[in-house]
């Protein structure tokens, strides 16, 4: 079992454990080892020398296991999420979704509408600044258990926890009207973003990938469809296009 110090509190109370431990061992081993006699004499400066001693390196050695904490949470922080946006990478989205066996569960994908166009008037940097715009917008208006991550390019998958297609569609348009309500600031100018979303349920989180191709039929669809708006997968559609667009973007993503 592995000792983990988290907070300052946790340090001092390891620094007392510690200082404690020292003075009953520094007991123990005075009236083992010496004439009782001896042992009285020396017993009160062998424990200030040990509280001298034992209160500061145990302290010294917390603050040193809190920095590795830390140290190891930014790691593990930067591993599994998007340098850029600070939502979860695709891997750390399948990572995280283990934990949702037995939940009712929906997608959203979200596709900046247009992003190329930004990118290519406006620089690289215009397209970064709004990958971050956009995925701010998410983050704020999702719930705190939603899982958002960006698998590529300007696409963004969103897990919902708890949730059927109608309630899914209902947050997708919330996050669209609140990406419309949120411009981009670039170059001394103001931008609007828009973006298209796709919904669909979970049927097990072993089908999540399959949802996601649904998802994503559906954005094509919204885009097709004008962008700037919500589609959720309907089975009954005709959407043979889209299902070929969706095969194609699912194949060229890494494998998890």
């Amino acid at each position: 079992m592995q000792l983990r110090l988290r907070t300052q509190r946790d340090v001092r109370v390891f620094a007392l454990v510690i200082t404690l431990i020292a003075l009953v061992g520094n007991f123990i081993l005075t009236y083992l080892f010496m004439p009782h006699s001896l042992a009285d004499l020396t017993l009160l400066p062998g424990t200030i020398i040990t509280m001298i001693l034992a209160a500061p390196i145990s302290f010294f050695v917390g603050t040193k296991m809190l920095d590795v904490h830390h140290l190891t949470e930014q790691l593990e922080h930067a591993a599994d999420h998007d340098p850029l946006t600070g939502v979860h990478t695709r891997l750390s989205f399948y990572k995280e979704i283990a934990d949702c066996v037995d939940m009712k569960l929906a997608i959203i994908v979200a596709d900046i509408d247009h992003f190329k166009l930004v990118n290519d008037r406006y620089g690289h940097q215009a397209g970064d600044a709004a990958l971050k715009s956009f995925a701010a917008t998410l983050i704020r208006h999702c719930r705190d258990n939603d899982i958002i991550a960006r698998f590529g390019g300007e696409e963004f998958v969103i897990l919902l926890k708890h949730a059927n297609q109608s309630d899914t569609v209902k947050a997708a348009e919330r996050l669209s009207q609140k990406v419309r309500e949120t411009p981009l600031h670039l170059k001394g100018r103001y931008i609007q973003l828009t973006a298209s979303f796709g919904v669909a349920e979970v049927d097990s989180v072993a089908h999540v990938d399959r949802a996601i191709h649904h998802a994503d039929m559906a954005v094509y669809r919204a885009k097709s469809t004008g962008r700037d708006r919500v589609c959720a997968y309907d089975p009954r559609l005709d959407i043979e296009p889209a299902s070929r667009h969706a095969e194609t973007r699912m194949a060229a993503m890494p494998a998890p």
